[in-house]
């Protein structure tokens, strides 16, 4: 075979052909290596959920006073080696050099009733603002409009804290202003308040609605009435009933009767004391009136107008 022959022959075999066999044998051992992991895995991964951590214990151990000392004898913050009273809110301080008896009041307020309940955060006054010419109805620790803060209510008597000066100031009805209906001696010859034009409807005169309305405490006198809980209603109160009214009291001229129940007034219910109060401050500006009742199981509206 001659030299060109044996040179075609060398250059028809592919390059690194040497190289294939450490290749091959590298690939296998790869995956015999693999599949040696995937059959051992199993028995490596741990059986056993591991130890739980101890609890670290906290330790809350109170200090007495005596490891306090060295800072105190250091005082550091003063250097007169007196240390000083503890800060308080300035309101507290404010309210604590002022507390004393009450005042009457000089703000621009007038008493015109109040309803006292056994439970002082219950008891209701109606105040009226003559500054801003409006009535609030209000119970202890509310405000009334920014002005003062209430304390305690009494029979023709509340207690507040004026909160321009945090003084304790009081409000009152005079006793020259009680009306004394109960003992009042009839005049036959004057036209009665109130004048009713059919079965349910009344008519009043606007100087005597005002005559009535001046003095609540008198007039709460000439009826008593309690809260009227239906059964199976859950405790609710739903309006208010007649326990019993003095003989031709303004209940009675009303058209009011002992066993009536008082359920909304021009279509709002009244549901608690509160309610009512500002349901009988309408009454000075009002000149219609509807009074919804319940009479021996009955609803009938009684309608007032007033001139």
């Amino acid at each position: 075979m001659s030299l060109l022959a044996k040179l075609n022959q060398t250059s028809t075999r592919p390059p690194l052909e040497g190289l294939y066999t450490y290749a091959l044998a590298a690939f296998a051992g790869f995956i015999i290596a693999d599949l040696t992991i995937l059959q051992v895995r199993p028995e490596m991964l741990p059986q056993d959920a591991p130890p739980a951590r101890p609890k670290r214990l906290n330790q809350n151990r109170s200090l007495s006073r005596s490891e306090y000392n060295t800072i105190t004898q250091r005082n550091l913050f003063n250097s007169d080696g007196l240390i000083p009273p503890a800060l308080t809110d300035n309101k507290e301080t404010q309210d604590q050099r002022i507390e004393g008896p009450a005042t009457l009041s000089q703000l621009p307020l007038r008493l015109l009733g109040t309803m006292v309940h056994a439970d002082p955060h219950k008891s209701v006054a109606t105040i009226f603002m003559n500054n801003r010419n409006k009535a609030q109805s209000v119970k202890v620790d509310e405000e009334l409009e920014s002005i003062a803060e209430i304390t305690k209510i009494e029979r023709r008597k509340v207690t507040f804290r004026n909160l321009n000066n945090r003084r304790l100031e009081y409000i009152e009805i005079p006793e020259s202003s009680k009306l004394n209906f109960a003992f009042s001696k009839p005049n036959r010859n004057k036209i009665s308040e109130v004048d009713q034009r059919g079965e349910n409807d009344f008519t009043v005169k606007r100087s005597d609605l005002e005559k009535y309305t001046s003095n609540l405490s008198s007039v709460l006198k000439q009826a008593r009435v309690v809260p009227n809980i239906p059964p199976g209603s859950g405790g609710a109160v739903q309006g208010f009933r007649f326990v019993s009214i003095q003989p031709n009291s303004i209940y009675e001229k009303l058209g009011f009767k002992p066993g009536d129940v008082l359920k909304a007034v021009n279509g709002e219910s009244v549901d608690s004391p509160t309610k009512g109060m500002e349901l009988y401050n309408t009454l000075k500006y009002a000149s219609e009136l509807s009074v919804s009742i319940e009479r021996d199981g009955q609803d009938r509206d009684l309608n007032y107008t007033i001139e």
